[in-house]
């Protein structure tokens, strides 16, 4: 689902600026993680289950959708649910990838984004990393621009 302004990038635009997507088959995560996990040298990772019903799944859900980057690249393997990421461009406009179940994402590190969780209330993502200090959320200065809704 796109907004009328938006137009359709191709896979290497968005490889040009660092951004991987791909698919896996959801009912076998374990692979697809263990991919990840040896292509970068990663052990870590994390099961993350969002329920917008519950207040502080709500509130998490929120600070990801202010403008933020990380000091490692960020990736999900997404099990449930949906939502959007908005990237940064390296001419700093923003390229909006749609997630669902069996999308694979990689926002590159030192690149702001944001993430806003769909109209279901679960959300559930495998996120492989190479320290959860790496992930550490630091913001941009928000105002009505940076925001995503």
């Amino acid at each position: 689902m796109r907004a009328d302004d938006e137009i359709e990038c191709t896979e290497a635009e968005l490889q040009a600026e660092g951004i991987r997507c791909g698919s896996f088959d959801p009912g076998a995560v374990e692979p697809a993680v263990q991919r990840v996990q040896a292509e970068r040298g990663w052990k870590d990772q994390e099961d993350v289950r969002r329920d917008l019903s519950n207040p502080r799944d709500e509130a998490d859900s929120a600070r990801e959708a202010d403008e933020h980057c990380h000091l490692a690249d960020e990736v999900r393997l997404f099990l449930e649910g949906q939502g959007l990421y908005d990237i940064r461009c390296q001419n700093d406009e923003w390229v909006r990838i749609w997630v669902g179940a069996g999308d694979l994402v990689v926002v590159p590190a030192r690149r702001y984004h944001r993430f806003v969780t769909g109209k279901g209330a679960a959300l559930r993502y495998v996120q492989p990393h190479g320290g959860r200090h790496l992930l550490m959320q630091l913001y941009r200065v928000s105002d009505d621009r940076t925001r995503a809704f």
